[in-house]
C-alpha cells in the first residue's frame, strides 16, 4: 500500500512538473529525432564518459534487474538528435518507471535511504548522461545531486559531477547551445560492465572546455557516520576564459547505508 501511495504522489507530482515545464516553455524544443541506423555524418566526437557497472548483492537477479533498466533508457535515448537551441530532458525521453513499462526492482536511494524500488540503475545512466552533456558545453536548466554521498571514496563519479533522477521530482534537462546539430549516444555493455554515454557533431568541436570541483568543507555528524560535502563545480571554455556554469552542491553527512 506505501509503495502504491507513493507511486500514485509520484504520478501526481509529474504532473505539476509537466505545467511548469510547459510554462518555461520546454516542450516546445524537446528533441524527439532518434537515429540509430545512419550515424554516419556525426563522425567527430566531442566527449564521452564511462561509468562501472558494480555488482550488487542481495535480492536475487537484483545486477540482471539493473542492467534491464538501464538498457531500457538507454533504448529511447541512444541515437537522440539534438539540434542547435533543442532541449533534452530525462523524463522526455525515458517512460515512467513502473512495472507496466517493463523496468524492475533494484536498489534506490530514497529519502537519503537505500531502498528497493522499481527503475533501480537509472541514476547511474542520467550521472554518465550528464557528464558528456557538461563536457560538450551543454546549457543546465534543471540537475540534482544526490543528497548524501553515499558510496564514499568507492563512488563511480566525481563529487559535483553526478545527477539524480526521480520520477515526478527530480529531473535532468539540458539545452544545446552550440550551433551545430550533436548525437547523443547511449550504451550498455553488460558484458564489460559498464555505461558509456558520448555526443558526435557533423564536425569537430570548435572549443576546449575546463570542468573543476573542488570541496569547500568538510560536513560531518555530532556523533560520527559517514562525512558530507559542500562541493563548487565550474566550467570553463578555454577560448573564451570565463565561466559558463558554476554550482554549488552539498551531500549530507549520514550514517552508513548497507549497500549491498
Amino acid at each position: 500500500m506505501q509503495k502504491k501511495l507513493r507511486s500514485l504522489k509520484a504520478y501526481l507530482q509529474h504532473l505539476r512538473k509537466s505545467s511548469k515545464n510547459i510554462l518555461c516553455g520546454y516542450p516546445f524544443y524537446y528533441a524527439s529525432k532518434q537515429n540509430n541506423s545512419d550515424i554516419s555524418t556525426y563522425k567527430y566526437q566531442w566527449s564521452s564518459f564511462i561509468t562501472p557497472i558494480k555488482k550488487r548483492s542481495g535480492l536475487p537477479n537484483v545486477n540482471e534487474n539493473r542492467i534491464c533498466n538501464m538498457q531500457l533508457a538507454a533504448n529511447k535515448i541512444d541515437g537522440l538528435i539534438i539540434q542547435p537551441k533543442q532541449i533534452f530532458g530525462f523524463w522526455n525521453r525515458v517512460p515512467r518507471p513502473i512495472i507496466k513499462n517493463g523496468f524492475r526492482s533494484g536498489p534506490m536511494l530514497i529519502g537519503g535511504k537505500l531502498t528497493q524500488d522499481v527503475g533501480g540503475g537509472l541514476c547511474q545512466i542520467s550521472t554518465t548522461l550528464f557528464n558528456a552533456l557538461l563536457w560538450s558545453n551543454f546549457e543546465v536548466l534543471e540537475r540534482h545531486n544526490h543528497s548524501i554521498d553515499a558510496h564514499g571514496d568507492k563512488r563511480f563519479f566525481t563529487l559535483g559531477q553526478d545527477a539524480t533522477v526521480a520520477y515526478g521530482y527530480k529531473d535532468l534537462i539540458v539545452r544545446n547551445m552550440n550551433k551545430t546539430p550533436l548525437l547523443l549516444r547511449l550504451q550498455v555493455f553488460p558484458e564489460k560492465a559498464e555505461v558509456k554515454a558520448s555526443l558526435w557533431g557533423t564536425e569537430a568541436i570548435p572549443f576546449e572546455v575546463k570542468i573543476e570541483s573542488n570541496v569547500l568543507q568538510e560536513l560531518t555528524l555530532p556523533a560520527g557516520g559517514m562525512s558530507g560535502w559542500e562541493v563548487e563545480t565550474k566550467r570553463f571554455m578555454t577560448n573564451e576564459e570565463k565561466i559558463n556554469y558554476q554550482v554549488v552542491d552539498i551531500y549530507k553527512p549520514h550514517v552508513p547505508l548497507a549497500t549491498g
